[in-house]
């Protein structure tokens, strides 16, 4: 599952912290379910200006897919 947010620059601490309490239900109950110990909720949150948090892994990554979505979105 991927949920991903797109705040302003000064929301995108509280969002992540938002979507980290949001999805902590989710990952206890795929612990129990799949008998596991721990499960990790990485929220993808990036910026409307591309901003993104340093704890984010392989930000290489996200921020390749941040361009080709946006030149696929100012596309004419």
């Amino acid at each position: 599952m991927i949920d991903i947010a797109v705040p302003n620059i000064h929301n995108l601490a509280k969002t992540i912290t938002d979507k980290q309490n949001k999805y902590q239900e989710l990952a206890n109950e795929i612990c129990a379910m799949w008998k596991q110990n721990t499960a990790q909720v990485t929220p993808l949150v990036m910026s409307s200006t591309g901003v993104i948090p340093k704890s984010l892994p392989q930000k290489s990554v996200i921020l390749g897919t941040y361009s080709i979505v946006k030149n696929f979105l100012n596309y004419k």
